[in-house]
């Protein structure tokens, strides 16, 4: 893992351009603490910050080709590296170190845009073909690695992180009102949009060629051309084969010259990771977990008789409200783009305390999304009964329980469960799962926003990006529909963001064993009727894990990696979001109506409803203010796509408009 950053332009030597590559890449210090370089050449400009994880003494990248007019930057891991390597080597090429990523200017002669094709691996690059006056962007298939970028008066400019584009001359950020609304509805920004107004997110599994000042964009990888492809086998032949391809891509992962450790939850998913990696290591593998003073949300005993099983040297980090704090102040100091997602706090915190021991860690995600762990999936069949029923009996049914059941402020009890159930049990299926999974749901977000937000979002459609992410996929069924969703962007613009940044602001390099993508495709094409089955979801990965895991670890149900942001409201953190959050500095700020925004805090308050999700939405959004415009200052508004002439018109896919 590492940082890019880069500005392709007008032919020839520009020194501004040179200097304003270098300060973006400064501002991604945290990303490469283990060296940096960078490369001036005609036409383009590239820089690189290196965490060293393979080839620890090897110079910096770009790295160049063997005629010095093919360079490459490029932030991951490619696994098949070393194979890569003695293939081109056999076909005469030539290599300066053992660094993975060398072999891309190489590839890129031999194959063209087609080197994306041949790579496993986690990965945003970038490759300048200087003969041609050529830039090739591209993004893993999932979504690991982040790549943003700005085409703007026959300049393209892009980096790893939004941070840098404030770096350019000229910066003067203006926030863009369709993402704005679109992350208060998804709780973050859903590829291809960012907060600022004229920067773009390259979605996971595309590739962008920029040339003669014009950029395209294609994609090369969709997981939805894999469903409903399997082989009819047993299910025991199946699970077999699951378990075998999470070795070999746990195997796959290992890759490195520094030690490697293991995020461990009480769950199923990163204990199926440490149960491979132990197998193929032997004990004293080390694993990291986090636990709470307050028993609701302590997982730590679960992942400590986990790890006991397997000889892991365990670490735990016990969190208080004290840490939580700390870990807040971090988010709002690092993340460089706002995240409605409180699991921020305490995976910064993990990582920042794994870090200490390791360089490296394997982690859980997209486990979920390819076999079917939410809660929702389950939910989704019964919303669809519960849509047959007359509309006065629903309404009434609600109210009923509504009243009946307190509200906790715990860690998603049934009382928060009923809410966020009612709120998105009108909606089809696809609008009612953004809702369940998100905070302001669209007649909330209406009442929310200010008069002017509201004015520059005159026509727009809130659920235009979740019916994007579907239109022309033929999908099976509706359990396909959602674990496809999901995949494209709940894991790859929420968790996987969270899991990047985290790590990065710690210099520790996460790698995910569920997103290789031979295995997603094997398990994308397996029938639903394995993934979920009633209430149970992740059917066939228990299946899987029977002759290797506890049975305790596959009875466990799934718990959200949370903090208690409900409970911490009530004691200290709420006088200060009073403060935060007073009507005089929201009307400053521009964005929000004053009086929604106090009656959400209010009612926390109150305790009349548990409102943690929209509240730290909220607040995420705000720190994040804070820092690119100013202490409570006003927010600039880009002007809705189309009016802007400052910046280029977002398209109908920029905007999520299918």
């Amino acid at each position: 893992m590492c940082g890019i950053v880069g500005i392709a332009g007008p032919p020839g030597r520009d020194p501004a351009r040179h200097a304003a590559v270098r300060r973006m890449a400064a501002s991604l210090a945290h990303r490469g603490p283990d060296g940096a370089d960078d490369a001036d050449r005609d036409g383009c400009a590239l820089a690189f910050r290196r965490l060293a994880i393979v080839d620890l003494e090897a110079p910096a990248p770009p790295f160049p080709d063997e005629t010095g007019t093919i360079w490459s930057v490029c932030n991951g891991e490619i696994y098949n590296g070393d194979a890569l390597r003695a293939e081109l080597a056999a076909r005469g090429h030539r290599f300066r170190t053992a660094v993975d990523t060398e072999v891309i200017p190489h590839l890129y002669e031999e194959f063209g845009s087609g080197l994306v094709e041949r790579l496993d691996g986690m990965f945003a690059l970038a490759v300048w073909d200087e003969p041609r006056q050529q830039l090739l962007l591209a993004r893993d298939r999932a979504g690991e690695k982040p790549l943003f970028y700005r085409v703007e008066s026959g300049t393209l400019a892009f980096a790893s992180e939004l941070r840098a584009f404030l770096e350019l001359p000229g910066a003067r950020p203006k926030v863009d009102p369709v993402a704005l609304a679109r992350y208060l509805l998804h709780d973050y920004f859903p590829a291809p949009l960012t907060p600022l107004a004229g920067v773009r997110k390259l979605p996971a599994g595309q590739l962008l060629t920029w040339r003669s000042g014009e950029a395209s964009l294609r994609r090369y990888w969709d997981l939805a051309g894999w469903f409903g492809r399997g082989e009819m086998i047993s299910a025991r032949e199946v699970a077999a084969e699951v378990d075998a391809r999470i070795g070999l891509a746990v195997r796959r992962r290992k890759r490195g010259d520094v030690p490697v450790g293991v995020f461990l939850s009480g769950g199923l998913d990163s204990a199926t990771v440490l149960a491979h990696l132990a197998e193929q290591e032997g004990p004293g593998v080390p694993a990291f977990a986090l636990g709470h003073c307050d028993p609701a949300f302590d997982e730590a005993r679960f992942a400590r008789a986990t790890a006991a099983c397997y000889g892991a040297e365990f670490h735990e980090l016990i969190l208080g409200e004290s840490d939580l704090e700390e870990g807040l102040r971090r988010v709002a100091a690092g993340f460089d783009e706002p995240l409605g997602d409180a699991s921020t706090v305490p995976t910064l915190l993990l990582a920042l305390f794994a870090r200490q021991r390791v360089k490296v860690v394997l982690s859980g995600e997209g486990a979920d999304e390819l076999f079917g762990g939410y809660p929702t999936y389950a939910a989704d069949r019964l919303a669809e009964g519960w849509r047959r029923l007359p509309g006065p009996l629903r309404r009434g049914a609600l109210r009923g329980l509504g009243a009946l059941l307190p509200v906790r402020m715990g860690n998603n009890g049934i009382d928060y469960l009923l809410a966020r159930f009612a709120e998105g049990a009108e909606h089809d299926r696809v609008e009612r799962h953004h809702c369940w999974f998100g905070s302001f749901a669209p007649a909330r977000l209406a009442r929310l926003v200010s008069p002017a937000v509201r004015a520059a979002l005159a026509g727009d459609a809130p659920f235009a990006a979740a019916h994007a992410a579907l239109a022309g996929k033929r999908l099976p069924d509706g359990l396909s529909q959602l674990l496809y969703t999901d995949f494209t962007m709940y894991l790859a613009d929420d968790l996987l963001t969270k899991v990047d940044r985290a790590t990065m602001l710690a210099s520790l390099e996460a790698r995910a064993p569920f997103l290789d993508h031979e295995l997603a495709e094997f398990v994308a094409g397996l029938p639903s009727c394995l993934k979920v089955r009633g209430a149970t979801g992740k059917w066939i990965l228990r299946e899987a894990g029977r002759r290797r895991l506890p049975p305790e670890v596959l009875a466990r149900r799934k718990r959200g990696f949370t903090i208690p942001f409900s409970r911490w409201l009530l004691h200290g953190l709420g006088d200060r979001l009073k403060l935060r959050f007073a009507p005089e500095r929201v009307q400053a700020r521009g964005l929000f109506d004053p009086a929604a925004v106090s009656a959400l805090l209010d009612a926390h308050l109150a305790r009349r409803a548990d409102h943690k999700k929209a509240l730290f939405t909220l607040l995420a959004l705000d720190l994040w203010c804070d820092r690119v415009f100013g202490e409570g200052a006003a927010v600039p508004l880009a002007s809705p796509p189309g009016r802007d002439t400052a910046a280029p018109a977002a398209s109908d896919a920029e905007r999520g408009v299918a």
